[in-house]
């Protein structure tokens, strides 16, 4: 996976051990060093920022669906996707009781929104305490277990549950077993880039100032017209104008496709490249 020139830094979301750290260790060169923040926004603003700098931050996981602070981030700073990364996730529980009997749960809310069934069956009585990230629900649960009265479980990635063997009740606690997140390797967006076409997607974010029927048979006919293969095509609340909805749409790249975006250029609707890039499995 290509990095920008002069990059030296990559930021994710920590603490070290987190999905989002996994996902960035993949692709960490010697000569750069992985730093951790507490929370996407922090992580994407640096990355908008600084020319030395890209971010790691989940866009959609298998299960739950798109990380919608990202997705939005993309469009409201100036940034660029520069590669995608897929993370299989899998959860653990840990617990100092019988889970049926733990009373406070530490969760991530992706992680506590992943495993929602397991939770029905097994964590009936527990309070939801929402943290910043998968191994802070860990920490916190370690700090609290040996306080008086304290019963409690933590949903934690499998990888931190198993070096905590003595509070570990359950392995692949989440919903689906495939369950995977997708991060994307984010850049800053100027100077303005060239993009190649070569690479496996590219992502648009589409609007239009119009409201009528049709508009979205329209925007579809243009990527049928030369036959683009679409992997995802999400709407979200403009934010300008109440009721009024864009675009975010991924899709295979073709040889067709600088002439699909020619077209595109023509019609009714206004896009951004978000980026074209590969895909780390």
């Amino acid at each position: 996976m290509l990095l920008p020139q002069g990059c030296s830094r990559i930021i994710t979301l920590g603490p070290q051990g987190t999905f989002s750290d996994l996902a960035a260790q993949r692709i960490l060169p010697p000569s750069a060093s992985c730093h951790y923040v507490r929370t996407f926004a922090e992580a994407l603003l640096e990355a908008s920022e600084r020319q030395d700098t890209v971010a790691v931050v989940p866009i959609e996981n298998s299960v739950a669906g798109t990380v919608v602070p990202v997705q939005d981030a993309l469009v409201r700073w100036s940034l660029r996707i520069l590669g995608e990364i897929n993370v299989s996730v899998r959860y653990g529980l840990l617990a100092n009781v019988v889970p049926e009997n733990a009373e406070t749960l530490f969760a991530h809310p992706q992680a506590f929104e992943q495993t929602s069934d397991f939770q029905a069956h097994h964590l009936p009585e527990a309070r939801p305490v929402f943290t910043d990230s998968n191994i802070d629900s860990g920490v916190r649960f370690l700090k609290e277990v040996d306080q008086p009265g304290f019963s409690g479980a933590a949903i934690v990635p499998l990888s931190f549950a198993e070096q905590n063997p003595d509070y570990l009740k359950q392995s692949d606690i989440q919903d689906y077993l495939n369950n995977t997140t997708r991060f994307l390797v984010v850049g800053p967006g100027q100077p303005e880039p060239a993009f190649d076409f070569t690479r496996t997607k590219t992502s648009v974010f589409i609007e239009c100032s119009e409201d009528r029927a049709g508009l979205l048979y329209e925007l579809l006919s243009v990527f049928n017209r030369f036959h683009i293969n679409l992997c995802r095509l999400e709407s979200r609340p403009s934010k300008k104008v109440p009721w009024m909805y864009v675009f975010y749409v991924d899709f295979y790249n073709s040889s067709e496709t600088p002439s699909c975006l020619d077209a595109l250029a023509a019609s009714p609707f206004q896009f951004r490249i978000l980026g074209s890039y590969d895909s780390l499995d």
